[in-house]
């Protein structure tokens, strides 16, 4: 059994988790759902526990998710106000955290492996919920930030957080279908910063695995 767990890549399991998590997040204005969604996030954060493994950033990242996953269950279960921005911002940390760890991990590899692929992959949807997270703070700040949001949005978290989800996926595949529109000062910067992200991320990170693949095939031949 623990020689079977060792065969499977440790990015495996956090893109699932997140594949779900961005499928079902549409769904989440029920209570139960919102539950359910819960669970899920607090599935990516103890999978990019497992995702990082033991490396010289394993306490301080374990650190974190602890106090993410404590500021967030404070936030379901005791509904203080100051806990919504609080946990939406350390959340917001986490991922950025984790996208720095298994970026530079990325870029110490130097053969092309089913869990480099799979890394370069969860790094780019860790981006989209991070933003995600930015985008909820700032509409909660500053009301009106986002045209096209679903009535009543700031009164109903998990319909502001199923849209900012939407809003951010399509801003860093640059798909820009256009019915959820920045219009602040700080909003839009930053859609137009995470399509800039997306776009150069797959052009540096598709460059990079194929150059390792034919750089790994030479040396195989040689």
């Amino acid at each position: 059994m623990t020689r079977s767990l060792r065969h499977i890549p440790r990015n495996a399991a956090l893109l699932v988790v997140l594949l779900v998590l961005i499928i079902l997040s549409p769904s989440a204005s029920a209570d139960r759902a919102v539950w359910v969604l819960e669970l899920l996030f607090d599935l990516v954060l103890l999978a990019g526990v497992y995702s990082v493994g033991a490396g010289r950033h394993r306490w301080s990242f374990l650190t974190l998710t602890v106090v993410t996953l404590a500021v967030r269950w404070g936030q379901h279960l005791y509904g203080i106000p100051s806990l919504d921005v609080g946990a939406l911002l350390i959340t917001a940390v986490w991922l950025l955290y984790a996208v720095w760890i298994i970026i530079a991990h990325l870029f110490q590899r130097r053969d092309v492996t089913v869990d480099t692929i799979l890394g370069a992959v969860v790094t780019y949807l860790l981006v989209a919920v991070a933003f995600t997270m930015i985008f909820q703070v700032i509409e909660i700040w500053h009301p009106g930030s986002f045209l096209g949001l679903p009535e009543h949005a700031l009164d109903k978290q998990p319909d502001l957080a199923s849209s900012m989800m939407y809003f951010s996926l399509v801003c860093i595949t640059t798909m820009g279908y256009g019915d959820i529109v920045p219009i602040s000062s700080l909003a839009r910067p930053l859609a137009v910063l995470e399509g800039v992200f997306g776009q150069l991320y797959l052009a540096v990170m598709i460059a990079r695995l194929v150059g390792l693949h034919i750089a790994r095939g030479h040396s195989r031949e040689d």
